[in-house]
């Protein structure tokens, strides 16, 4: 007869047998329900439940495609918001978002940025004289001088009626007042030619560099201050 501590051995034996024979068990359940879940192919369902898959895969790829083309179409409808109906420039709303952004980078990275606030004189006379389509060919023909006096990194805009306004990158207070006269002479010695007749253009110009705490509305009033100074001299 086993003793009374054999005996206690043997039930922790066979209990141990047990338990690892339960985890064998379940592990063995595992692997079984792993493969058989893995083993399921399309070609395994039903054919009402294929077709169903298929359309929904189907429709999935529909919906990503027209998602992709309504953010393209977003994307193209803000662009198109911040240009101007007639020139190829910026409007105001795209030059006061531009304007917002570089005053962000100065406050950052302490850079030089100037601001030209620009004025046709006399813009009235060309409507009334010529009349309103001899006035938009007269904002193209600006507009070219502009663009074609500035560097590529450079942002022109037409801020509303004849005021137009240029960012200059790099350029501090005296290179801005440089460029302004150079964009004056530009438009003064080039010429208008419309229905055969020549029509003489100018513009004013007031040129001011952009403070670190300087907002849209503080950068806009200080140039458009030394535009109407330097139009008072004339």
């Amino acid at each position: 007869m086993p003793t009374k501590a054999e005996k206690t051995g043997m039930n922790k034996l066979s209990g141990a047998r047990a338990g690892r024979k339960s985890r064998a068990t379940a592990q063995r359940r595992q692997a079984i329900e792993t493969e058989s879940l893995s083993a399921i192919r399309q070609s395994d369902l039903p054919t009402a439940a294929r077709s169903a898959v298929g359309q929904l895969m189907a429709e999935l790829d529909r919906l990503k495609d027209e998602l992709g083309s309504a953010r393209r179409q977003v994307t193209e409808l803000e662009n198109r918001a911040d240009e101007d109906v007639l020139l190829p420039v910026l409007n105001r709303r795209g030059f006061d978002r531009e304007l917002v952004r570089t005053l962000a980078y100065i406050n950052r990275h302490g850079t030089d940025v100037s601001l030209i606030f620009i004025d046709l004189d006399d813009f009235k006379f060309i409507n009334d004289l010529h009349g309103h389509a001899a006035g938009d060919a007269a904002l193209l023909h600006v507009t070219d001088i502009l663009i074609a006096n500035v560097r590529r990194s450079d942002i022109v805009a037409r801020l509303g009626g004849d005021e137009f306004a240029v960012l200059l990158h790099r350029a501090d207070k005296k290179a801005a007042s440089i460029k302004a006269d150079q964009l004056a002479r530009a438009l003064a010695s080039s010429g208008l030619i419309y229905d055969g007749k020549e029509i003489p253009m100018s513009l004013t110009a007031g040129a001011t560099q952009l403070r670190g705490n300087d907002t849209l509305g503080t950068a806009l009033k200080r140039a458009d201050k030394l535009m109407y100074e330097a139009k008072a001299r004339r």
